[in-house]
């Protein structure tokens, strides 16, 4: 990539277990592209919400998308690549090299090796540990809770259209209500990158761009879009999600205060909103993409993954790069 010369004081230059104050702020606004749910517990709870203050000082609910929520999405995103190219591996305690011995998440098995482990971080039982470098925020709804859900009640059909048993003729039980966020609803977020090189860097926002499915009965509904608003670089982390959305908020509130709001107005405010923050919030040095100039990275990023085998050969170079791999053939 032709990296942005401005960022480069913010990007290692390779992994070093040592922090060094290099920060790279991402700003996404998420968009609901269809009715989603985003709840922690199984079917049958209600969407996530936290009561919060507003600009104004007054308590309300908003909706919420979890920060694990988040970035396990993004993360199996990042995965299917490594996966695709060999580079997730088997754990280092287990000989066979097997399926059910790769490197995979949940399954306290992590490889130590991959470029996910030591980015995403990773932790065993049994010892060893990584922490992220991909540091996030819950992502909170710019309008109020109650202004973009909604509740619909759902069946299941037997296969002759109707809710009874056409063998038994028992009338099915399978009825319920699932409470979901409506389409065009915008959530903001802010993923802070530590002390990563520019391959890290180029991943997560490949896997920031192509992640499309968030929340739960993803095979049917959840379909989100990302929109990078700002990329920053600094040496300490610049403000809050939450202190985001207020202060978007409050240059919104000139316009109608209702769903659906126009993406448009949206990304001019929440943009503006950005730039006001950091002026009143920094305490140090920093560096912000223009808006030319984040267009062009981005494009970049595309134009890597556009090229499959560019884009494995920045993922090798990477793996073979962290201090354990030393002598790691690929």
């Amino acid at each position: 990539m032709n990296f942005i010369n401005a960022l480069k004081p913010y990007v290692a230059n390779q992994y070093s277990h040592l922090p060094k104050s290099r920060f790279i702020s991402v700003f996404i606004l998420r968009t609901t592209q269809s009715e989603a749910i985003f709840r922690t517990e199984g079917s049958g709870e209600g969407c996530n919400r936290e009561i919060v203050t507003n600009s104004n000082g007054q308590a309300l609910f908003r909706a919420v998308i979890s920060k694990r929520k988040q970035i396990a999405v993004e993360r199996r995103e990042g995965r299917q690549q490594l996966r695709k190219y060999e580079l997730l591996f088997t754990n280092k305690e287990k000989e066979a090299i097997q399926d059910d011995n790769v490197c995979s998440m949940n399954r306290n098995n992590p490889c130590e090796k991959c470029i996910d482990c030591m980015l995403y971080g990773y932790a065993v039982g049994t010892g060893g540990a990584q922490k992220s470098r991909v540091i996030s925020d819950d992502a909170y709804s710019l309008l109020p809770f109650d202004l973009i859900s909604d509740k619909k009640t759902f069946n299941a059909l037997y296969e002759n259209n109707t809710m009874r048993d056409p063998i038994s003729g028992k009338a099915s039980s399978s009825i319920g209500e699932d409470e979901y966020i409506v389409p065009g609803s915008h959530f903001l977020d802010i993923e802070v990158l530590r002390d990563v090189t520019e391959t890290e860097l180029l991943m997560v926002l490949g896997n920031i761009i192509r992640s499309k499915r968030y929340g739960a009965i993803t095979s049917r509904i959840g379909s989100v879009k990302n929109t990078i608003l700002g990329i920053t670089g600094s040496d300490s982390e610049l403000f809050s999600t939450l202190e985001w959305i207020n202060a978007s908020e409050l240059l919104l509130q000139s316009e109608a205060n209702e769903h659906p709001q126009p993406e448009s107005k949206v990304i001019q405010n929440v943009t503006q909103s950005i730039a006001q923050l950091i002026d009143t919030h920094i305490c140090g040095d920093y560096y912000s993409l223009t808006a030319e100039e984040l267009k062009t990275f981005i494009q970049e990023v595309k134009d890597v993954y556009a090229f499959p085998e560019q884009l494995k050969e920045k993922l090798i170079a990477q793996t073979l790069s962290y201090p354990q791999n030393e002598g790691l053939q690929k």
